[in-house]
C-alpha cells in the first residue's frame, strides 16, 4: 500500500510506502475523509526550529572564515543561499572539514613575518600572547587567544543542530479536531516497535504505554494510568531519519511476557519514504519550506 503527502498551494508531495499497519492507515484515512479532517498542519514547528539553526551555522562559518584562511590557507564552505544548508552532502563535508581543520599547527613567527597584511597582524597577536619559546600552535589554540573559538566550535554544533531537526519532535501534523479522538478498532492487532520510521502515529495523548512503564519501574503495573492507543487522534508525526528495525529488548520481551501484556511503546509504525537517501535534501526543503508558509497537508492513497 502507498500513499502520498500532498501540501496545498505548492502541490509538493512526499510518498510513502505502509511496512506496518496497513489496515489501520486505511481505516485512518477513511476516518479523516469521512470527518472532513484530511487537513494537516505542522502549525510552523519545523520552520520555527530550524530558521535559527541555519541562520547560527551560517554566522559561525561567515565569523570562523574572517581568520581561517590567514591562519591555516583555507575556509569553510558557506552558502548564498540558506536553504542549502539543509543538503546533508554539504553537512557531511563541513564536519569533515571542521575535524580535519584541527590538524593544522601555526607557526606563530612564520605568520607574522608575512608578506600579507592580515597573517602579520594575527601572528602579532598570538606573538604577544605566548613566550618566546612557544611558536607552533594548534589551530584551536589560536582562534581560542584571537575570540574565535565559540564560532568555530558552533560550525561542529550547528552542523549537528541542523541534522538532528528532522526527527519527529519537530514534524508533528494535526488536523483541526486533533483532541477529538476516535477509537481505535485495531487495538488488538496492531503492530508497535521502537522501529525509526518515516511515517508513524506517536505519543501525544496523556498516560503510559506498556514500554513507558517498563522503563520507568512499575514492574508489577501497580498505577493504572495507561494509553496505549486505544483512541487515535486526527494526528501523525513525520521523520526524516534513517529507517532502521530495533527490536524490543530481552528484558521487555520477559516482563510483557511475565505481564501477559501487548508489546506497546512510543508509536504506533506506519510507512516509510521510497528512496529517501537520493532525495533526502529535496524533502527536506518541501518539508522546510511548506511549514515556513504554513501550508497544510492532505493524506492520498495511490
Amino acid at each position: 500500500m502507498r500513499f502520498q503527502l500532498v501540501f496545498e498551494n505548492t502541490g509538493d508531495f512526499i510518498p510513502f510506502e505502509v511496512v506496518h499497519n496497513e489496515q489501520l492507515m486505511q481505516y485512518f484515512v477513511e476516518k479523516v475523509n469521512t470527518d472532513s479532517q484530511n487537513s494537516f498542519s505542522n502549525d510552523r514547528k519545523l520552520a520555527s526550529a530550524i530558521d535559527p539553526k541555519i541562520t547560527h551555522l551560517h554566522w559561525a562559518i561567515s565569523k570562523s572564515n574572517e581568520v581561517m584562511y590567514s591562519l591555516i590557507n583555507t575556509l569553510f564552505e558557506q552558502k548564498n543561499n540558506l536553504d542549502d544548508y539543509l543538503d546533508q552532502n554539504f553537512l557531511n563535508k563541513s564536519h569533515c572539514d571542521w575535524v580535519f581543520s584541527q590538524k593544522h599547527t601555526i607557526n606563530i613567527d612564520n605568520l607574522r613575518f608575512s608578506a600579507d597584511p592580515n597573517k602579520a597582524r594575527l601572528g602579532s597577536i598570538l606573538h604577544e600572547k605566548y613566550p618566546d619559546e612557544i611558536r607552533e600552535i594548534k589551530l584551536a589554540e589560536a582562534l581560542t587567544m584571537l575570540g574565535y573559538i565559540y564560532p568555530y566550535e558552533e560550525v561542529n554544533l550547528g552542523v549537528h543542530g541542523l541534522e538532528g531537526s528532522f526527527e519527529q519532535d519537530n514534524l508533528e501534523f494535526s488536523a483541526n479536531k486533533k483532541w477529538e479522538v476516535f477509537p481505535n478498532t485495531f487495538i488488538d492487532t496492531l503492530v508497535s516497535n521502537n522501529d525509526i520510521v518515516n511515517f508513524s502515529f506517536g505519543y501525544t495523548y496523556v498516560g503510559r504505554q506498556y514500554y513507558d512503564k517498563f522503563i520507568n519501574f512499575d514492574d508489577d503495573l501497580v498505577y493504572k494510568d495507561h494509553y496505549n492507543y486505544e483512541n487515535l487522534e486526527f494526528s501523525f508525526h513525520l521523520s526524516l531519519s534513517k529507517p532502521q528495525t530495533i527490536p524490543y529488548s530481552k528484558e521487555f520481551l520477559d516482563w510483557s511476557d511475565k505481564q501477559s501484556v501487548k508489546l506497546i511503546t512510543s508509536q504506533i509504525p506506519i510507512g516509510n519514504i521510497p528512496d529517501l537517501a537520493t532525495n533526502l535534501f529535496e524533502y527536506r526543503k518541501i518539508l522546510y519550506r511548506n511549514s515556513r508558509d504554513n501550508n497544510r497537508a492532505s493524506i492520498i492513497l495511490i
